[in-house]
């Protein structure tokens, strides 16, 4: 009789455990209409164009980057040293709110490419550049914010 009473309690406790495994809680999503860190209202843009945005890394550095009214440059300044570089840039839509953005610094050289989720309110890129033109190319990743400020 214990043997029986033991059998089904292991029973008992092996369906409890596979009902909850079987159905998990739903994973939390953010909304498309609040930002990652719960901040308020994303503002999600249907372009860059003569938009202008601030850009946070991680790594401490940042600064803003406001596109032409034609989406064909932009201007970046960088918060830490206040210096201005201009250069064509392209803008490719990935899904709404969602842009790979690409140019180059003309005072480096480096080329910069990210994607900017204005859902989220997050960035992901790369840099590319050398430390001088014998260098190897090196390849930098940042993570970071990032958000309209017009």
């Amino acid at each position: 009789m214990a043997r029986i009473v033991g059998a089904l309690t292991l029973m008992s406790i092996a369906l409890a455990a596979t009902g909850c495994v079987a159905d998990p809680p739903a994973a939390h999503k953010v909304s498309r209409t609040q930002t990652a860190e719960g901040l308020g209202p994303a503002v999600i843009p249907s372009d860059l164009h003569g938009k202008t945005v601030q850009l946070t890394y991680e790594s401490g550095s940042g600064g803003t980057a406001t596109f032409a009214d034609d989406g064909r440059s932009l201007t970046y300044v960088a918060a830490d040293t206040g210096r201005r570089t201009t250069s064509p840039v392209a803008i490719e839509p990935v899904e709404t709110g969602i842009f790979l953005v690409t140019w180059t610094d003309d005072g480096n050289g480096a080329v910069i490419s990210q994607v900017q989720d204005y859902r989220t309110g997050r960035l992901q890129g790369t840099w590319t550049q050398r430390a001088d033109a014998s260098a190897p190319y090196a390849i930098e990743s940042r993570t970071g914010s990032v958000h309209l400020t017009d």
